[in-house]
């Protein structure tokens, strides 16, 4: 017995090498994907410089002229609804403001840089639908609290599951085995990827977060939209970040059980009502937001058409 026992005890130890090697072979893989433009980063940096003027911003955006024109699509959107529209970066500002400049410019280049290859046997347009409905009802769940940050909401919520379109690039076959196994035996998509080896998607969202260097406000609830329940991320967080993080966190939750896209996780069959308590929301108060989310999703789908854009 004692022989068997030990063999159990090492096919165990082997098994969790594996899974240790396999784990840095996907953090080495996620660390090699492309980065974010230099001139992205450029503008991250001067949207928080006090001396730095719109002028100077459009230079530099200049410099990039296939971002700019992305950007200048999406501030030409519906979603923006500019009065007659604009045609260069520095009237944009004038609109927008540099922080929600910041965020677009953010998420095009984000889009672009996790952009699935054609022929590839994941098709990410079903959870960037998701991620859209996310930011969506995340914008709208901020404007119903009056919750001054609606727009960097919508994007926190847009860009929340990066770490899960990051896995299917690192690691396809296995990402793919995860997805199989949450739709068929009914398990969230975290402890599919455990299951089966893989760093947990906000673990490695987080991870990107930082190498982009992503302002704390998209940051934080991408590393913690599953952990707002829990005592530490509630006392190590200021109490407008915890807001921000508890927002995208329902409206993650609000897209499923509305069943808006495909974050791979099964649809929950309730709303979580603690969370929505923490908010000052009822279960009442979501047939109102739902139809608020559904006119906001219509108008934002011109995010999406980034994926399709050459």
């Amino acid at each position: 017995m004692a022989f068997k026992f030990n063999e159990s005890r090492n096919r165990d130890a082997e098994v969790r090498e594996k899974r240790r090697i396999s784990t840095d072979e996907v953090l080495k893989k996620v660390d090699n994907l492309p980065t974010l433009p230099l001139v992205a980063m450029k503008v991250g940096q001067m949207v928080h410089d006090p001396g730095v003027t719109a002028t100077e911003i459009a230079k530099t955006m200049a410099e990039d002229p296939s971002l700019s024109a992305k950007v200048l699509k999406l501030v030409n959107s519906p979603y923006y609804a500019i009065p007659g529209g604009v045609s260069d970066v520095q009237r944009a500002i004038s609109f927008i403001g540099f922080n929600t400049l910041h965020q677009v410019v953010l998420s095009v280049s984000v889009l672009d840089a996790l952009k699935t290859p054609k022929g590839s046997s994941f098709d990410a347009k079903g959870l960037w639908t998701h991620s859209l409905a996310v930011g969506s009802c995340a914008e709208v769940l901020a404007e119903h609290i009056k919750f001054k940050q609606s727009g960097a909401c919508f994007t926190a919520g847009l860009l929340h599951d990066v770490g899960k379109i990051a896995l299917a690039k690192a690691a396809p076959k296995l990402f793919g085995g995860a997805l199989d196994d949450a739709k068929q035996n009914g398990k969230c998509m975290s402890d599919a990827e455990k299951d089966i080896g893989l760093p947990s998607h906000d673990k490695i969202g987080s991870r990107l977060a930082k190498r982009w260097k992503f302002p704390y406000e998209l940051a934080l609830p991408i590393e913690h939209h599953h952990a707002t329940h829990r005592n530490s991320v509630r006392n190590e967080l200021a109490p407008s970040l915890m807001s921000l993080v508890d927002i995208v966190s329902v409206a993650d939750e609000m897209a499923r059980v509305f069943q808006l896209g495909d974050s791979g996780s099964p649809a929950p069959d309730h709303h979580d009502t603690k969370a929505l308590e923490r908010l000052g929301l009822t279960s009442i108060s979501v047939d109102t937001i739902y139809s608020e989310l559904m006119r906001k999703l219509e108008v934002s789908k011109s995010f999406l058409d980034l994926l399709d854009a050459a």
